[in-house]
């Protein structure tokens, strides 16, 4: 027997368990406090966690807090009650009162009475005994029994022995003796059996309804050095040795154990809870000064060579055996180990390596192909090189084996003969880069590299065609249904059917924009390396989806938690992933091979009625809802949480929720915090659609959930209607009384009509003789702007006529001039209107050489464009009272006039004075004015007493400049400049 138990022990401490990863959570990053008691999961999925003055509820991403409770004694400890039933208490130390974690939430009942045994007088203190942990110290100085009550009939330890009370005839029964407390630690019980291992006899004893037996059990179990943990309420027992968990379960009659995982911390941390979650494949540990950790059991292996000063970076490799893979360093990696199969140097240069027909290893070295060879070994090689040329891939594909070398930035691709290597067979030239070949058949080969794949022809020698053009692509990848798939450099995956691309949809996160290779499993599903994590999805419903665009392609990630040490994956190299003969695929990552069993990974998916929305965040405050969500006017904003119990990666759920307003409402991503977050939202009923994904077939699970926003009163229906209603009472009491007010006031107007008829006819007799002089100069304005109208009528008849283009290129430039004078001379007649209204004279002096000044300063810069001098010789001394803005308006017209028609010349201004008069010369070396113009605008001063006015078309501005020098009495006269130009005089009387 003992044999037995030492062969069973040798073989459970040799046995290799799966790999795991590490969650950590202290009041670094999440919980309130480092010293946990106990841990639970409920019925619904969450687990749970005592703590002192706290419970807190875990969902996988967060912990929810529960500590306002009115107890005066908030250091709570065990868990124990009936997790189906869904009844979780938790004692305080006192046990006066327990907290009951039901529906979710936990709240506060009175406890149960008091345990005592059934013939003493003398009140005994109870201990009720729901787990045992692997610190814990029974002692009996001020506890006089611990108990441990089951469906049966319960078992008292007290006075140094074991009574057993049954449960229904309550009869007493003492089952050992000889046992104290301190004997405690190595009880544990599965259902209704209890059962004590002895180290001193190395037996276990099982007691069954007050009945004490041995049972055959291994020899862990008895082990000194073994350390027992049970908890009552998960029904779950561990032993534990020398850092290694095993799970013990009873069945048929005897006790197993399951190796779980090896975490030598676990004798060294004080660990006071311990769970294990069959569904989601993790231990959870809790300690009194460390926090809990969780550990993650893995489906994955991750093999590292461990070598001193050496990367664990990884990229080519080929099967070794049906178990193992190995480098071209010589290192041999299999599930969970390495070694070194021959001695070979570190290599910076790991991305090609093939095996030849003899089983020799072929990889490229220092710009050389060495061969080493296995009937040595691996130990003797030769290296074959290419003189002044690269060696920048090798490649076996079909039977072939080629390489791509660069020879002065031209690329070819050498075919050997056979697996002869120092043979060329043919060189095939390239005009770009070669990343991957693929024989497609025994004719085509597909050469892919940054610009595409070009195809070439064996028969022909030639390349016959390209496609996937400009698609960077890293590797080309045929499959057993003989689909090609293309990954490619930052843009994605890319199918190849009937030689065209079809673009298949990428994840959520755009990882799979730089995926690397493709393997697919019994299953038909692909395994998809990519630069962020490693990628699971069905082949045929991706098909389904490339061939009818409907729905979500939801893509299943694995990540660091899922065992890796690097979620970085290697694709640049061929080969890039192995399957081995024994199903296993192994694929290269930046910190070693990762092996894996496809058909033994799980997915994981949420239950479809595991979500739950009972709690809510408003302006800050917490609440807890049933059934709805309310929200009072005015608030500012507004958090709903969405519970749901799941501890893997959240992106692989595709957790989203939307609010629905209208039909093009969007679907948001929720992120590990697990809030939706509502703003801004109109008064009204909505509802808050959520949806998840719970299955590996693309099925999702639907939630609606009810919200309220509640309306000011006005923005309420009532108020809106009945504030119609005042409006138009208002409108049309308005329009009454405006009515009436018309109706009063017309009366008025009647009876004052009379009066203002008079008025108006005198002060329009006294306009006209007022205003006489204007009428006359209107009227003759008017007969001037009617020729030019006239004009631009006949020319443009004519345009309409005529056919040939330089005429009408005449025309056209005729109604321009034309245009544009009228439009200048409708300018001046809005200054001329405005300067007729003001007075002759003011009342304060001015120097006139100030006003030049203030004129030749404005067209100065003109004037010197023209490379024309003006001067300003008027007397700093002389002063005037005479209306300054009409004698602005005046200077500006001549000096305008004398600047537009003098070039390379000069400009001189002077002034003189007598007793009656002051004179203004402006004399210009320009064009001149014609001895017809002298003479007409020197008769309209001549002519200023006559009747009508008669104006020629000699400039529109002068003819202001003449009207307005009548206003102010003053005379002007013209004539020439000697040798060129004109002479203006202007005479003002003082």
């Amino acid at each position: 027997m003992k044999l037995l138990s030492l062969i069973l022990m040798l073989f459970f401490l040799s046995s290799n368990g799966q790999s795991y990863t590490t969650q950590w959570y202290n009041m670094d990053n999440g919980l309130p406090q480092n010293s946990i008691k106990d841990i639970v999961k409920d019925k619904y999925g969450f687990i749970w966690l005592s703590m002192e003055g706290r419970v807190l509820r875990y969902d996988g991403s967060n912990f929810v807090q529960y500590k306002d409770f009115k107890l005066k004694n908030l250091s709570f400890g065990d868990f124990y009650g009936n997790i189906k039933e869904d009844s979780i208490a938790v004692f305080n130390t006192s046990e006066n009162n327990v907290l009951l974690i039901s529906q979710r939430k936990p709240k506060i009942i009175p406890a149960a009475n008091t345990f005592e045994s059934g013939d003493s007088a003398k009140k005994k203190i109870y201990k009720r005994l729901v787990k045992n942990n692997i610190t814990v110290r029974y002692i009996a100085h001020y506890i006089d029994s611990y108990f441990i009550q089951l469906k049966t009939g319960s078992y008292y330890f007290e006075d140094n022995s074991m009574i057993y009370v049954d449960q229904k005839s309550k009869k007493k029964t003492k089952v050992l003796e000889d046992f104290p407390c301190s004997r405690l630690n190595r009880v544990f019980v599965h259902g209704e059996h209890v059962f004590i291992s002895d180290p001193a006899d190395g037996k276990v004893r099982l007691v069954y309804k007050g009945k004490v037996s041995d049972i055959e059990a291994p020899f862990l179990y008895s082990d000194p050095e073994t350390k027992i943990y049970w908890q009552q309420i998960t029904k779950q027992g561990f032993i534990i040795n020398h850092g290694k968990i095993y799970r013990s379960q009873f069945s048929g009659g005897k006790l197993t154990l399951t190796y779980l995982l090896e975490y030598k911390q676990i004798d060294k941390e004080i660990s006071g809870a311990m769970f294990y979650d069959e569904i989601s494949n993790k231990l959870y540990i809790g300690s009194s000064i460390n926090g809990l950790k969780i550990l993650s059991l893995s489906d994955f292996s991750v093999s590292t060579k461990n070598l001193p000063y050496q990367d664990e970076v990884c990229y080519a490799a080929i099967p070794y055996g049906d178990n193992a893979i190995i480098t071209q360093e010589g290192i041999r990696y299999s599930l969970n180990k390495s070694e070194r199969v021959f001695k070979a140097p570190q290599s910076y240069d790991k991305r090609y390596m093939l095996q030849d027909n003899s089983g020799n290893l072929v990889y490229r070295e220092n710009n050389s192909i060495h061969i080493r060879y296995k009937n040595s070994g691996f130990i003797k090689y030769d290296s074959v090189s290419f003189k002044r040329k690269e060696v920048d891939g090798l490649y076996k594909s079909g039977g072939m084996y080629m390489a791509s070398v660069l020879d002065r930035n031209k690329f070819y691709l050498y075919i050997f003969k056979q697996d002869h290597f120092d043979e060329t067979e043919r060189i095939i030239p390239c005009q770009d880069n070669i990343d991957t070949v693929l024989r497609y058949n025994e004719d085509l080969l597909y050469l892919g590299g940054s610009s595409g794949i070009y195809v070439f022809s064996l028969a022909r020698n030639k390349i016959i065609k390209q496609i996937a053009k400009n698609l960077p692509v890293k590797q080309i990848i045929k499959i057993h249904d003989g689909n090609i798939w293309l990954t490619t450099y930052n843009r994605g995956i890319y199918l190849l059917k009937n030689e065209k691309t079809i673009k298949v949809p990428t994840d959520r996160n755009d990882f799979l924009a730089n995926a690397h290779y493709i393997l697919e499993d019994r299953n038909f599903n692909f395994w998809i390396t990519s630069d962020n994590g490693l990628f699971k999805i069905n082949k045929n419903r991706l098909l389904q989806y490339i061939e009818k665009p409907k729905g979500v392609v939801t893509y299943y990630r694995y990540t660091k938690e899922s065992g890796f040490l690097n979620n970085e994956f290697n694709g640049s190299a061929d080969p890039c992933a192995n399957v081995l003969g024994n199903g296993q695929f192994v694929f290269p990552s930046m910190d070693g091979f990762v092996f894996f069993t496809p058909q033994n990974v799980k997915t994981y998916f949420p239950s479809d009625h595991t979500l739950y929305i009972e709690r809510a965040k408003v302006n800050g405050q917490m609440r807890y809802l049933k059934g709805n969500l309310f929200l009072e006017c005015g608030y500012k904003n507004a958090e709903l949480y969405i519970d749901i119990p799941y501890y893997f990666n959240l992106d692989n759920t595709y957790l989203q929720a939307k609010l629905m307003v209208d039909d093009d409402s969007q679907w948001v991503n929720i992120k590990n915090d697990k809030t939706f977050r509502l703003e801004n939202i109109e008064p009204g009923k909505y509802n808050v659609l959520i949806r998840f994904l719970s299955s590996e077939n693309g099925k999702f699970v639907y939630k609606s959930f009810p919200i309220e926003v509640e309306a000011y009163f006005y923005q309420t229906l009532t108020f809106k209607i009945l504030m119609i209603i005042i409006v138009i009472i208002i409108l049309i009491t308005i329009i009454r009384i405006r009515t009436n007010f018309l109706r009063l006031k017309n009366k008025v107007l009647k009876n004052t009509l009379v009066h203002k008829d008079k008025e108006l006819q005198e002060t329009s007799n006294k306009l006209k003789n007022e205003s006489a002089y204007q009428k006359k100069l209107v009227e003759s304005i008017s007969h001037d702007i009617t020729t030019p109208v006239k004009f631009i009528a006949l020319l443009s008849q004519e345009l309409t006529q005529s056919e040939d283009p330089k005429a009408q290129r005449k025309y056209f430039d005729s109604i321009y001039k034309t245009s544009e004078q009228l439009y200048k001379f409708t300018l001046s007649l809005k200054e001329y209107t405005e300067l007729y209204k003001q007075s002759n004279t003011t009342g304060e002096e001015y120097l006139v050489y100030d006003l030049i000044e203030t004129k030749k300063l404005l067209f100065e810069e003109i004037a010197a464009q023209k490379n024309t001098f003006m001067y300003n010789f008027c007397d700093h001394g002389l002063k005037l009272q005479v209306n300054k803005n009409i004698l602005l308006a005046i200077f500006h017209n001549l000096i305008d006039n004398a600047v537009k028609y003098t070039s390379g010349g000069e400009i001189i201004i002077t002034s003189a004075s007598t007793e009656s008069h002051i004179e203004i010369c402006i004399k210009d070396t320009g064009a001149g004015m014609s001895h017809e113009q002298i003479e007409y605008y020197s008769g309209l001063f001549q002519k200023k007493q006559s009747e009508h006015l008669i104006f020629k078309n000699y400039g529109l501005g002068l003819h202001m400049v003449v009207q307005l020098m009548m206003k102010i009495n003053a005379e002007m006269t013209f004539h020439k400049n000697i040798p060129r130009g004109t002479h203006i005089k202007i005479l003002i009387k003082i």
